[in-house]
């Protein structure tokens, strides 16, 4: 029940920021182009910007963006509930132990599910940070399904930041917010080391949270 009631409220506030907020994408048609040629597409921003990137998925991409990956514990149960009343399927995945064969078996059916052309959204530092770095899991899930990486930048200037390991924000109503679609970034099946496409995708998140920043005060 509680899981229930506070998952609700996560919904709420994100119509809350949709119905109100302004929102300003820039790079939206290179996006919308490729996803509608069925090719697979992972979604990815830092984990602090999740209400903005809820927010966007109501107003623009809600018919983009299919899976949502939470955490298998007792935040993945409000999350289940808030991601399911966005419209999009929640998948629970314990990815901070060793992988067992249930997890292997899960990670399995995403890697096929995306292999099909069912979109995902990953915040590669969450779901416990620290924050802005980037876990193994984005790029292995990418490689594995041959999907290209999508990462994207968000930036609201009025907002409060909730004072934890991501500085969580949560859009004022009736706040601008800008969010900023970065180059895709394609990850060759035979490489092996993903270390440098971690940080590849670590310094374009940086690059497109920076540049929503600035487009944010040009507009």
């Amino acid at each position: 029940m509680i899981a229930k009631i506070s998952g609700t409220i996560l919904y709420l506030f994100s119509v809350l920021v949709y119905k109100t907020c302004r929102f300003h994408i820039s790079g939206i048609e290179k996006f919308e182009a490729y996803i509608e040629s069925g090719e697979p597409v992972i979604v990815t921003s830092w984990h602090g910007k999740t209400m903005m990137i809820a927010g966007s998925m109501m107003k623009y991409l809600n018919k983009y963006l299919a899976m949502v990956i939470i955490p298998d514990d007792s935040r993945g149960e409000i999350l289940d509930v808030f991601i399911r009343r966005l419209g999009a399927e929640p998948v629970q995945l314990n990815l901070t132990g060793d992988i067992t064969l249930g997890l292997s078996r899960s990670l399995v059916r995403v890697v096929q599910k995306i292999a099909s052309g069912r979109s995902l959204l990953v915040h590669p530092d969450g779901p416990g940070g620290p924050a802005y770095v980037v876990k193994p899991g984005l790029s292995f899930l990418a490689k594995k399904s041959r999907a290209v990486i999508v990462p994207i930048g968000c930036y609201c200037r009025h907002a409060y930041h909730v004072p934890r390991w991501d500085r969580y924000t949560l859009p004022l109503p009736f706040s601008k917010i800008h969010i900023q679609v970065g180059e895709f970034i394609t990850i060759p099946e035979d490489l092996q080391d993903l270390s440098e496409t971690n940080q590849q995708i670590t310094d374009i998140l940086h690059r497109v949270s920076a540049q929503a920043s600035a487009n944010y005060y040009e507009l």
